[in-house]
């Protein structure tokens, strides 16, 4: 009895599990019919956020339905790798290349110089960079102590504003709009690798601006002939130039610091003043 008992449990859950199974395979069946067979896909791993680089770290590989892979996607990361976000990827979403741009030439500084502008680097210390607390994006004007005479003599030299109102491309490599961050090797451990956000670094040697060719040309004339330029920051939205004179010695020693009188014009055997104005 007991034997005969065991058997029909045993055939009852034996039927079970076959009907279970059979139910499953139909279903598969359904769904495969509706929606596809599977594919793999990439999707992101984590959040992504705009500006980002991917790679292994943040992507991954996912099953799921032929049907909702979404146009543009990849099966391999490999396709993927080293592009840059170009709009915030939620985790687990589809990673297309409508989302995404590869680095090169229409990821950099040119393509956020204007047309008929250049762009131009100087260097700069924390003192004549406004303690390096200037930003891409930001307005500055330009100035130089230049020595017009050539003599040498300090008390002919004269303080300029160069150019008034230039926008400011970059600090250092870091420019608005691309990307923040770069690695940057150990050089005791060349596996190493430490990220450095471009956007609170300021240990950068010089600045961009952007100027148009002719004030190109007198940045760099007014860098070579005296000891560099500095910069003094504006408002963004003052767009106004000022008609500004010279300083020299006797402006800063008032009326009564100075006896002589500075001279007029050129010096004696030398080439005069080179020609500075606001642009």
């Amino acid at each position: 009895m007991g034997n005969r008992a065991f058997t029909i449990s045993f055939v009852v859950a034996a039927l079970a599990v076959s009907m279970v199974f059979s139910y499953v395979s139909s279903t598969e069946e359904a769904i495969r019919a509706q929606y596809g067979t599977e594919t793999s896909v990439v999707v992101a791993k984590k959040n992504i956020k705009e500006l980002d680089i991917l790679d292994e770290t943040n992507l991954t590989i996912k099953s799921i339905p032929r049907s909702f892979r979404q146009p543009g996607t990849s099966q391999k990361i490999a396709d993927f790798k080293g592009a840059l976000a170009i709009a915030p990827i939620i985790s687990g979403e589809q990673i297309t290349r409508s989302k995404v741009t590869q680095l090169g030439a229409r990821t950099g500084l040119a393509r956020q110089v204007a047309i008929g502008k250049r762009a131009v680097s100087i260097k700069v210390s924390d003192e004549s960079a406004v303690a390096k607390l200037i930003k891409p994006g930001d307005r500055v004007d330009v100035l130089a102590v230049i020595d017009p005479t050539g003599s040498g003599n300090k008390l002919f030299y004269e303080g300029r504003t160069v150019l008034q109102d230039v926008l400011v491309l970059a600090t250092g490599k870091y420019v608005t709009n691309t990307v923040p961050g770069i690695l940057e090797t150990d050089p005791y451990k060349k596996d190493n690798k430490n990220k450095i956000n471009l956007s609170e670094y300021t240990q950068f040697a010089n600045v961009t601006l952007e100027v148009d060719p002719f004030q190109a040309q007198m940045l760099v004339y007014s860098t070579k002939i005296g000891d560099g330029v500095y910069l003094t920051l504006r408002n963004n939205d003052d767009n106004t130039k000022e008609e500004l004179q010279k300083t020299m010695l006797r402006d800063l020693m008032g009326k009564d610091g100075l006896s002589f009188q500075a001279p007029q014009g050129r010096a004696p055997g030398n080439a005069g003043p080179p020609a500075f104005g606001n642009k």
